[in-house]
């Protein structure tokens, strides 16, 4: 007797805040207005569930009790109510007894649903011959229905978020673009105002920060911040080249008499840039590269010239890579001595440059360089000489397709191009506009230009 007075409510559930509020909001209900029915209660659910952090678990016993409804319980008047035992729905569900009253408890602490119990503490119920419910203990499904323009308005103000971190995302990613290619040409240029790694590692930081966050001002804020830090750099750097145009030095240099001369190397003088290919060996020659020697002299050189990739296309294909063409003329001893170059800046050995030259021809190994260091910058080459070998060793068994793979990368720059514009940002990166804005200049300083 004691032990009664001391425990009144063992074995029977428990009444607390949770169980009190999901009964306040069920008095709510007062049926649903109009044309809703009970697919668009669910409907609305599950699509404000993502942003109420609703378990799975939940929405799918919740979506399994709507099996059990029916219209008519949802009129003015009426009681949506189910009586599934637990242990049918372990059976549906695949999963304990214990589990799903727990899913159960669950969804009555998040105001989904509330519970009747009969006198026996047994689920069940009857319906009429027109289906509606003439008596029935079990899960009440009514707070779903009083909370059904709060699950709109939460779906809607969701997914307005969505769109706004979408869109703060395209121009997140816009920024980042436009500092790497910052970067990249002031480490092709060696300018020395800004630390280029600096300024990639910290773009990345702040896309790292934000990812995942639906916090929109944080969102704005940082990506109007790495927006700022692009302009500033741009500015900087547009400053520089075009201090470069005004260069007695530059403006000397060999290139401006000499159509068929070569650009500086990083060496002096590299035995695999001036190779001679009549036989398809690499064999010491006494200038730069041989315009005269126009005929391809490997397979690689052959499939390059049937896809028509010449240095103009390559140019196209990598725009970036090749940007300090834009003041030489397109000629392959051009673009043969930058592909040089460029493998020493990307630690790519002298020892592969010269086997491909050797299996490839020197248009070739450029042609494979520029395709690596491409491949690189993107993300998809980790090594780039052990790629560049790799490409040599399909070269040497004629599984070596470049030309495809060169009108790859030009369509790839192509869809770059597309998609910088549909972020808002201009077609190119930010070095090639800087190119573009020294080579106007530089037409302006031509003698009998239009003033």
């Amino acid at each position: 007797m004691t032990a009664c007075a001391q425990r009144p409510g063992a074995g029977l559930r428990r009444f607390d805040q949770h169980n009190a509020t999901a009964l306040t909001v069920a008095d709510q209900f007062s049926g649903l207005e109009g044309d809703t029915t009970p697919a668009h209660v669910l409907s609305a659910m599950k699509r404000a569930a993502v942003y109420l952090g609703f378990p799975n678990r939940v929405i799918q016993v919740v979506d399994l009790m709507f099996s059990w409804s029916m219209p008519q319980d949802w009129r003015a008047g009426h009681t949506p109510t189910v009586w599934p035992r637990n242990d049918k729905l372990s059976h549906l569900l695949g999963i304990s007894v214990r589990q799903v009253q727990k899913i159960l408890n669950k969804a009555q602490e998040l105001g989904l649903i509330t519970f009747r119990d009969s006198p026996n503490g047994n689920r069940g119920g009857h319906r009429d011959r027109n289906g509606n419910i003439v008596w029935a203990y079990g899960i009440i499904l009514s707070p779903l229905g009083a909370r059904y323009r709060e699950f709109l308005d939460v779906a809607a103000r969701g997914a307005a978020e969505d769109r706004r971190i979408d869109e703060l995302g395209r121009r997140l990613a816009s920024a980042r673009r436009g500092i790497r290619s910052i970067a990249q040409t002031a480490l092709d240029i060696a300018y020395n105002g800004f630390r280029p790694d600096d300024e990639v590692a910290l773009a990345r930081m702040a896309a790292e920060r934000i990812r995942g966050s639906r916090d929109i001002p944080m969102i704005e804020a940082c990506v109007e911040q790495l927006e700022e830090r692009r302009r500033a750099l741009e500015t900087v750097l547009q400053e520089a080249l075009v201090a470069q145009t005004t260069s007695p030095d530059l403006n000397k240099s060999s290139w401006s008499h000499d159509p068929e001369d070569t650009l500086s190397t990083t060496t002096s003088q590299l035995p695999s840039a001036t190779a001679d290919y009549s036989t398809g060996l690499a064999m010491k020659s006494s200038g730069h590269y041989d315009i005269r020697l126009a005929q391809p002299q490997t397979d690689v050189e052959c499939d390059l010239e049937k896809h028509g990739v010449d240095p103009a296309f390559i140019r196209e294909a990598a725009p970036e890579l090749l940007q300090s063409l834009d003041y030489a003329p397109a000629t392959w001893g051009n673009v043969i001595a930058l592909a040089e170059r460029l493998s020493g800046q990307h630690r790519i050995a002298t020892s592969a440059w010269r086997d491909a030259c050797r299996v490839m021809g020197q248009r070739g190994a450029a042609a494979a360089v520029i395709a690596t260091i491409e491949k690189y910058r993107a993300g998809e080459v980790l090594q780039p000489g052990a790629y560049l070998r790799g490409m040599t060793k399909k070269a040497t068994n004629a599984e070596l397709r470049l030309g495809k793979t060169m009108f790859g990368l030009k369509d790839q720059a192509r869809s770059d191009g597309m998609r910088a514009l549909a972020a808002g940002a201009p077609e190119g990166s930010i070095g090639l506009l800087a190119n573009r804005l020294m080579r106007r200049a530089s037409e302006a300083r031509r003698p009998g230009a239009s003033r």
